[in-house]
C-alpha cells in the first residue's frame, strides 16, 4: 500500500473504533468482538484481495460523509463522478428535426451540446446558427471530413474546453436516438466510467429499413467471430465514455463510419470493457436521411472489419515463405559439409527453417497483427499452442482419414483449415490476450 493508503486506512480505523463503544455493554461482548473482528478484517480484505488501495477508502469515506454523491455498482461503493454530461452531434446536412432534438435533450437536464458541422454548406447554415442561438456550441469543417473527423474535432474541443467531465455521449442528428435513451445512458456511464458503452437497438422488432436490418445482421456475426464480443447493433451512433477514455478515442483510426466499428475493436484490443443499454428503434421515413453510402461506406467498413484476420493470413504466409526458403536454402548449403548424410542434411535444414519461421511468425503477429507490446510470458504461450496445434492436425488428419474414409491430403486440407481458425481466436484471446490499458 502506498503512504496515502496507510492514512485513509488508519483514519478508517479510527473511525470504526469510535463507532465500536456503542456496541461494549456486558450483554454484547460476545457479538461485539466478532464485529469488531470483521470491521477491522473488513478493510484489509479490500485492499489485499481486492486491490482498491486508497480509491476504495476515498470512496467509502465519501459514501460515509456523503452519501447521496456515491453509488453501488457490483457490491461496491463508487464515487458519482464530477463534472458536466457532453453531448456531441456530428451533423451533416441537418433539417429542422436537429432543432427539435435539441430542445428535446434540453428537457433532460442535457445543456452541454456541441453540434460540428461538417461542411454541410451555406444552404444549411440558418440551422446551425439557430442551434448557436438556443447554446450550443457550434463547430465547422468548411468540407465534408467524414463522421469519425467530425468526432474527433468534439473531442479535441471537449479536452481543451472543459476541466472536469462526467461523461461524453455521441448522438445522430437525424432523430433515430431518443432523448430519453440519451439521459439514461449517460446515467449509466457515470457508473462505468472506465468503459464503453452502446445503446443498442433491438433490430427484432418491426420498421426497419431492410439495409439497415441486414447489414447490422452481418457486420454482428462476422464480429462476434472474428473479435470474440457478441453485440446486436455495431453500427450505433450512440455511445458513451468517461473522460479517462477521451485521448484514446482521439488516436483510433479512421475518419468516416468505419471509425465507429474501428472504436470497438481498439477498445476489445485493449481490454477497455464494451457494455449494452437497449434503446428504442427510430427510423423516420425509411431513414430515408442518413449519409451512409452503401457501396463506398460499406467496403470501408468490412476493411476494417477484416483488417486483423488479413494481417493474420499475411502473417502466416509470411512465416510459411520464410520456412520453405530457409529449408531450401540450408538443404544446398549443408550439402558440402555433410555429403552423403541425407537425412541429417534434410533434418537440420527442416528443424532451422522452422525454429526461424516460428520466431519471425511470432513477432509479426505480436507486433503487426495483435499489436500487443506488452505480453508477458507470450512466447511460451505461442510455443505451447504451435505444440498442440501439431498434435491436433496430425490426430485430426488421422481420424478423419480413418472414420470418413476421406484422402489423407483432403484431411490434412479440412483440419489445418479448421486449426488455422482455432489459432487465430487462440492467439486473440490467450497467447496475446488484451492487458487493460492505463489511461
Amino acid at each position: 500500500m502506498s503512504k496515502c493508503s496507510y492514512v485513509y486506512y488508519g483514519l478508517f480505523l479510527i473511525f470504526l473504533s469510535i463507532t465500536n463503544l456503542f456496541l461494549l455493554f456486558p450483554w454484547t461482548f460476545f457479538s461485539s468482538s466478532w464485529i469488531s473482528l470483521f470491521v477491522y478484517c473488513l478493510p484489509y480484505r479490500c485492499y489485499t484481495t481486492l486491490k482498491f488501495n486508497n480509491t476504495f477508502c476515498r470512496n467509502m469515506s465519501n459514501y460515509l460523509l456523503n452519501p447521496k454523491n456515491c453509488y453501488e455498482l457490483e457490491g461496491v461503493i463508487v464515487e458519482t463522478p464530477k463534472g458536466e454530461t457532453i453531448i456531441l452531434i456530428p451533423s451533416l446536412e441537418p433539417d429542422e428535426r436537429l432543432l427539435t432534438y435539441v430542445q428535446q435533450l434540453r428537457h433532460y437536464g442535457l445543456r452541454n451540446i456541441i453540434i460540428v458541422d461538417d461542411g454541410s454548406g451555406e444552404k444549411y447554415q440558418p440551422i446551425f446558427r439557430e442551434l448557436g442561438k438556443n447554446g450550443c456550441v457550434l463547430l465547422r469543417h468548411t468540407e465534408n471530413k467524414g463522421k469519425g473527423s467530425a468526432l474527433k474535432t468534439g473531442f479535441r474541443y471537449i479536452k481543451r474546453q472543459f476541466d472536469e467531465i462526467a461523461c461524453v455521449i455521441t448522438a445522430d442528428s437525424d432523430g433515430q436516438h431518443a432523448a430519453e435513451d440519451v439521459y439514461r445512458l449517460a446515467e449509466e456511464a457515470k457508473r462505468r466510467p472506465g468503459a464503453l458503452l452502446l445503446g443498442v437497438r433491438n433490430f427484432s422488432e418491426g420498421g426497419i429499413p431492410p439495409k439497415s436490418l441486414l447489414g447490422n445482421r452481418i457486420t454482428s456475426f462476422i464480429f462476434a467471430m472474428l473479435y470474440g464480443k457478441r453485440l446486436s447493433d455495431t453500427q450505433t451512433g450512440l455511445r458513451a465514455f468517461g473522460p479517462q477514455l477521451l485521448a484514446f478515442m482521439q488516436d483510433v483510426r479512421g475518419s468516416r463510419f468505419e471509425y465507429e466499428l474501428q472504436m470497438l475493436i481498439s477498445c476489445i484490443r485493449s481490454g477497455i470493457p464494451i457494455h449494452t443499454l437497449p434503446i428504442q428503434v427510430i427510423y423516420e421515413n425509411g431513414n430515408a436521411g442518413t449519409h451512409f453510402k452503401a457501396i463506398r461506406d460499406s467496403a470501408r467498413v468490412m476493411s476494417v472489419l477484416f483488417s486483423n484476420f488479413m494481417q493474420f493470413i499475411f502473417s502466416s504466409i509470411a512465416g510459411a515463405v520464410v520456412d520453405l526458403g530457409i529449408a531450401w536454402l540450408l538443404i544446398d548449403l549443408l550439402r558440402p559439409m555433410l555429403g552423403q548424410q541425407d537425412y541429417l542434411r534434410i533434418l537440420l535444414a527442416t528443424v532451422i527453417a522452422r525454429i526461424i519461421s516460428i520466431m519471425v511468425n511470432y513477432l509479426l503477429n505480436k507486433h503487426f497483427v495483435f499489436r500487443q507490446e506488452d505480453s508477458r510470458g507470450s512466447l511460451w504461450r505461442y510455443l505451447t499452442l504451435c505444440a498442440l496445434v501439431i498434435l491436433l492436425s496430425s490426430t485430426g488428419v488421422y481420424l478423419i482419414h480413418t472414420i470418413f474414409f476421406i484422402s489423407e491430403k483432403i484431411a490434412k486440407l479440412i483440419c489445418d483449415a479448421l486449426l488455422f481458425l482455432l489459432s487465430f481466436q487462440m492467439q486473440r484471446r490467450w497467447v496475446f490476450a488484451a492487458r487493460r490499458q492505463r489511461l
